[in-house]
């Protein structure tokens, strides 16, 4: 005879589906089943007939749920019930149940401090300010747990006396096709005008993956100019793009244990206050997202982080390494030397040095104040420590620092595309000059580089369709050109011009925006950029066919500059065309004329036969100078 059967208790989990956390919360709450009681663990699943559907809803009938998010009609129907219930997140209402989240405040400031160990001087934050969904259970509003997050991380700075820029992205309907552009263009915006080299933290790996891909596309360097962290250690992100991402990981096995033990409290009768336990938080997954500290040894790599977490505000002292490491001081110093080209004296000397100069930054401090900060014995002890370690006086730097800020002026470049960047103009010759021919018409090299060049598609179709033989029909025209164009274009690569892509990286090295306002319609301008690899360096552009008219009207600088954010006035054009040079002008700007003509130059504008040609001084003096341009 069979014993008496074991009614088991019934408990929902129900986790999204965008999240990888749901297995480990599950492996917690069997850690708890194993311990105390045993349950029938419910999951929503849509096995295509092979099981029962199951949907975890406001009409499920069980003993326990415990919930990542629920909507506030669930939640009253399961209080009518009497059913127990557990939540995971920060966010959406309760109904008086408990929530169990990880520490929102300790994410951030286990991001701040692997930030800081990066040896990075600025610091950034990106997170939701809130979103929208259609689903009420994932409760559309403000994110809570953003807030928190950056509360711990600008905490966590505070210490060292740094603050970090900060980004909200717009709420958006998470649900249309191309929310996603909006969302990823947005994150290109912010990462573009941040500082580097630049520490980020972005609240969620799901939106570290998309800041990866935006510095991709911006042709930012991971982590060179770009340190990332994330938090979840959510693989189907941090593997999702290159380089893998790092990430706090998700305390999700310590959730599930906890939440399941508050479940059978609640299932064994007892009144729970309202309220949520937070979790510990205390992984940091290291990948190359944030691999500035390359040191192979595992021993000096800790003592290099060490020395960079404690430095900036105590006077660390050489011995007290000894104590961290089985290694002796002759192992530490011969090993420093070999990996960083000096000893643990001259690293702890330089980290304070830095932070040194990071203070200094500030007109508000005293040296009192910075010394008692940094723990120098007094404020004449601080400088002579800077003396020593950068040949001037702190007063002198504040002078010098103060000085390169009160000139500083938001500076931009915007380039035209065919004849500046690229030799496109004869191809776009060859292309007109074929589709014009197929319907009986003639167009010579002089005219087009005399009449045409420079101009918009559209001002060349018009022109052609004048003086077109009878029968000519314009929008047979329109698409025989444009197919002969890609045609050629996919025939041969397209290479930059000399020294376009060194005056690129020196603008980006040097923090400048750059644009492209170039006639040609947007989709030529997609192909050129992209079978050049330029894309990368121009995140904004402006296009012949999103104005009104084309050059020599200055429409498409201004708005160029609009989407840059610069005053005209600040903003160089580099131009091949007597077209680009008067739109340029005429909007304001200055420019660079890139041509081997023997007409000279307007006021304003430098000549010069390739970019190549000027050298670094020459940038330098043409970069500050504004208008007045030297015309040699």
């Amino acid at each position: 005879m069979s014993g008496p059967s074991v009614i088991r208790r019934s408990v929902a989990i129900r986790h999204p589906v965008w999240s990888s956390s749901g297995p480990q919360v599950t492996a917690g709450v069997v850690d708890f089943m194993r311990g105390d009681e045993s349950w029938r663990l419910v999951t929503e699943n849509r096995s295509y007939g092979e099981m029962e559907a199951v949907q975890i809803d406001q009409d499920w009938h069980g003993d326990g749920l415990i919930l990542f998010r629920a909507s506030e009609e669930e939640l009253a129907a399961y209080r009518r019930r009497g059913q127990a219930v557990v939540l995971l997140s920060t966010e959406g209402p309760d109904a008086g149940y408990p929530r169990v989240v990880p520490d929102n405040a300790r994410i951030g400031a286990l991001a701040a401090e692997h930030l800081i160990e990066c040896a990075v001087p600025h610091f950034a934050f990106l997170a939701r300010g809130e979103t929208f969904y259609r689903e009420a259970q994932f409760a559309s509003g403000l994110r809570r747990y953003a807030r928190e997050r950056l509360a711990g991380f600008r905490a966590k700075l505070g210490e060292y006396a740094l603050e970090p820029a900060v980004h909200y992205l717009k709420g958006r309907p998470l649900w249309k096709a191309q929310t996603w552009r909006e969302v990823e263009t947005e994150v290109m915006a912010f990462l573009d005008q941040l500082p580097k080299p630049c520490g980020l933290f972005v609240v969620d790996d799901s939106l570290g993956a998309v800041a990866l891909r935006a510095a991709d596309r911006l042709g930012i360097r991971v982590p060179g100019e770009l340190a990332v962290i994330g938090f979840g250690d959510d693989s189907a992100y941090c593997f999702a793009t290159f380089p893998a991402l790092s990430s706090i990981a998700y305390p999700g096995r310590e959730v599930g244990r906890e939440a399941a033990a508050l479940l059978w409290r609640q299932m064994n009768g007892e009144t729970l206050p309202a309220g949520r336990t937070e979790i510990p938080v205390q992984t940091v997954v290291s990948r190359e997202s944030s691999d500035t500290l390359a040191i192979a040894d595992p021993g000096i790599r800790e003592l290099v982080r060490h020395i960079r977490l404690r430095a900036p505000h105590e006077a660390l002292l050489v011995a007290e390494l000894e104590d961290l490491t089985p290694l002796s001081m002759t192992t530490i110093k011969t090993r420093f030397a070999a990996l960083l080209g000096h000893g643990p004296k001259q690293e702890i000397q330089r980290v304070r040095v830095r932070h040194l100069q990071h203070l200094l930054g500030d007109p508000a401090l005293g040296l009192t104040e910075i010394s008692r900060r940094m723990q120098f014995g007094s404020a004449h002890e601080l400088s002579r420590f800077f003396l020593a370690e950068t040949g001037e006086r702190p007063s002198e730097f504040r002078k010098r620092l103060a000085d390169a800020v009160s000139h500083d002026v938001r500076r931009a470049v915007i380039f035209d595309m065919d004849g500046t960047l690229f030799d496109t103009e004869p191809l776009y010759f060859e292309a007109f000059r074929e589709a014009f021919a197929r319907q009986g018409g003639e167009l010579g090299r002089e005219e087009y580089f005399r009449e045409l060049m420079g101009a918009a598609n559209e001002t060349i179709e018009r022109y052609l369709a004048d003086k077109a033989p009878d029968g000519f029909d314009a929008k047979r025209f329109s698409g025989d050109w444009r197919g002969a164009w890609k045609s050629i274009m996919g025939r041969q690569p397209l290479q930059p011009l000399p020294g376009v892509s060194d005056l690129l990286e020196r603008l980006c090295e040097q923090g400048i925006p750059v644009a492209l306002a170039s006639s040609s319609d947007r989709a030529d301008i997609e192909l050129c950029l992209e079978a050049s690899g330029l894309a990368g360096y121009f995140p904004v552009r402006a296009a012949g066919d999103e104005v009104a008219e084309g050059k020599p009207s200055p429409e498409i600088y201004l708005l160029a500059c609009r989407r840059l954010g610069v005053d005209p006035a600040n903003c160089l054009a580099i131009e091949d065309s007597k077209r680009g040079i008067a739109a340029a002008l005429a909007a304001g700007m200055a420019v660079v004329w890139v041509t081997d003509s023997p007409d000279a130059a307007d006021a304003g504008v430098r000549k010069t036969k390739t970019l190549a040609g000027i050298g670094e001084g020459d940038w330098q003096e043409i970069l500050s100078g504004g208008r007045e341009l030297r015309v040699p």
